[in-house]
């Protein structure tokens, strides 16, 4: 800065003029704008969710829109008991991503059946049928769903 030349952007962020120039350049937030996204955070205690009971296991919802109406994803634990599988089903308003906590599995997507292992992870589009069924241990697996008002329709098998 010493021969006249512009200032680089490195020795702005150096010098804290960076927060001087933002503050003149940016419009200043309206007071419910400015509110810290973490005054909005929600917090759900593991210990006070109930586990929904299945035929085939359970599935404990951590976040979704009934818990948090500005919940913006659902997310859950899923638990399968040994040697069970679940309904044919389609998310037609969502995919789906399932991470493999543990336990092997397998998974029927579009028709063809997928061995997963702890540490996979499987997305399943929207609207694709599909179906998980557990070997000789349990499995368990950590599921989300990329809007907060998931929507699961069982398929019959034609």
């Amino acid at each position: 800065m010493t021969d006249g030349a512009c200032p680089s952007r490195r020795s702005l962020l150096e010098t804290g003029f960076a927060a001087l120039a933002a503050a003149l350049v940016l419009p200043e937030l309206p007071a419910a704008e400015a509110e810290p996204a973490a005054a909005k955070a929600r917090l759900r205690p593991f210990d006070q969710v109930e586990p929904e009971k299945y035929p085939w296991g359970s599935i404990r919802w951590l976040m979704n829109g009934q818990i948090d109406t500005e919940a913006e994803m659902t997310l859950g634990l899923v638990h399968f008991e040994p040697n069970q599988v679940n309904t044919l089903h389609v998310h037609p308003n969502s995919a789906e991503f399932l991470h493999v906590l543990s336990g092997p599995s397998e998974h029927l997507i579009d028709g063809r059946w997928v061995a997963l292992k702890p540490g996979d992870t499987l997305r399943i589009p929207k609207g694709v049928p599909h179906q998980a069924r557990s070997k000789d241990q349990p499995f368990s697996a950590l599921i989300v769903y990329d809007t907060p008002n998931r929507i699961m329709v069982p398929v019959t098998a034609k």
